[in-house]
């Protein structure tokens, strides 16, 4: 018993001086509009579900930031209440029809990891937006 007693203190003392990830982190995105068309840029929270994170004239960017859960690897964005909303995806598409001309751009979703920036150079062309990192 007194051996179980003598450990919990050191437990405690070794979890106290270990680094925790942050439990939230900015994932920040700039995405400059290079073509000839507006470009929208939106997120999906669920199938039916989707918001605007901004929109950019020829010429013009777009800068939007959403959080991450470093623990979970879960990307979100928070609510009018402070609830924080899964993001299963992020597009940018010509304004006006950008879920049918859409570039999705790929979220990291891994437990531990901090994602990096995003920014990317984006264009539509036709019938479909191409976005390349810059």
């Amino acid at each position: 018993m007194k051996v179980r007693l003598l450990l919990v203190p050191a437990l405690l003392s070794s979890l106290a001086s270990t680094p925790a990830l942050s439990a939230a982190q900015a994932l920040d995105f700039a995405i400059e509009n290079t073509g000839k068309a507006a470009l929208t840029c939106s997120a999906a929270f669920a199938h039916w579900f989707s918001a605007d994170l901004g929109e950019a004239a020829p010429g013009a960017s777009i800068s939007f930031s959403l959080g991450v859960d470093v623990d979970s690897g879960t990307v979100f964005q928070k609510n009018t209440v402070g609830d924080k909303m899964a993001v299963q995806r992020v597009w940018c598409g010509l304004k006006g029809d950008d879920w049918r001309t859409r570039d999705e751009i790929p979220l990291e979703h891994r437990a531990g990891v901090v994602p990096e920036p995003v920014r990317l150079r984006c264009a539509t062309a036709g019938e479909k937006t191409r976005c390349v990192a810059q």
